[in-house]
């Protein structure tokens, strides 16, 4: 249907559907980094007394819920957004948090620690003291006296969402892998065959491929092979919205590497997209007669790339 096509026809199937955006749904929230803190649950729901306490009651209630539940001081990076890397340091005691002193002519910092082996044997009258100071100071007793209405817990699960949008810059680089991902993943259980994700090519000996030393320390987005026919493609899958990229580079870079782990008895798939490719026929045309196997996001869901994966693995 697709593959024994000419490179003019593949050209034309190609340019009209390319893709605006590379972000799917799972691009905007990883909420797999949203559930650190149900090792938590208890010290949040204990902390619930102090929402809307009277000022005349905060200091007594904190006091007692300290005393009651010193673990409750663990909590506290979470309560100011602390991000999760710093969280596991203090955590962990490897370090400790570092305030600035307030003065003007201050030089001075105080340090306060969150680590679990520090609250194991509970908190001294001056511990709690100085937490107490610290809750002030951070701006969480305004926070529980008038801002928070009923539950920690689902303010922490907001806090928690609003740090992983900055993971979205991280996540913005591997976007398309993430929108790409679900359909091979899909693919490679349709055809019964192994599929790997962001790994080097080296993995590959662990199952009973020889990989030479030319490519063993590059990475690759998406491998599916099959160990008992020894078959095995890479799947390379990016998008170009056209700030600096040249499609005559990027064209000629996967032709060195498809070349590269042809050496390997490997096959190449490049699932491309983005208004890169926008007018660039003579050099689609290039990629469909050089590259094995190069198709946009839309060719691929249409059944391309299931029809190549029937094809390398004889399913």
């Amino acid at each position: 249907m697709f593959i024994d096509k000419k490179p003019e026809e593949l050209v034309a199937l190609f340019e009209p559907d390319l893709l605006d955006t590379n972000r799917g749904f799972n691009y905007y929230v990883d909420w797999g980094n949203i559930d650190g803190y149900k090792k938590y649950s208890i010290e949040f729901h204990a902390m619930d007394a102090l929402i809307g306490c009277a000022d005349t009651q905060f200091h007594s209630t904190f006091n007692e819920l300290l005393k009651k539940v010193p673990s409750s001081v663990a909590t506290f990076p979470y309560l100011f957004g602390l991000s999760k890397v710093e969280r596991n340091h203090i955590w962990s005691g490897a370090s400790q948090l570092k305030i600035i002193g307030t003065e003007l002519d201050s030089e001075d910092f105080q340090e306060y620690g969150f680590s679990n082996s520090m609250l194991k044997n509970g908190l001294s009258d001056d511990q709690i003291s100085e937490y107490y100071e610290f809750f002030k100071q951070m701006g969480l007793k305004e926070l529980f006296q008038n801002l928070l209405e009923k539950s920690v817990l689902d303010y922490i699960i907001g806090v928690l969402v609003g740090l992983d949008s900055n993971g979205r810059k991280n996540r913005g680089g591997k976007a398309f892998e993430l929108a790409c991902e679900p359909m091979l993943n899909e693919i490679s259980n349709n055809h019964n065959v192994k599929i790997l994700s962001q790994k080097k090519f080296s993995v590959l000996r662990d199952y009973g491929f020889s990989i030479s030393t030319d490519i063993e320390n590059r990475k690759f987005d998406f491998i599916l092979f099959d160990v008992t026919s020894q078959k095995c493609m890479n799947v390379e899958v990016n998008f170009y919205n056209g700030g600096g990229s040249k499609p005559e580079e990027i064209i000629d870079s996967y032709i060195n590497r498809q070349a590269d782990l042809t050496n390997n008895s490997i096959k190449f798939a490049l699932i491309t997209d983005g208004n890169c490719w926008r007018g660039t026929t003579n050099q689609l045309a290039k990629g469909f007669r050089h590259l094995h196997y190069l198709m946009n996001f839309k060719l691929a869901k249409r059944g391309m790339l299931d029809e190549i994966v029937s094809k390398v693995f004889n399913k």
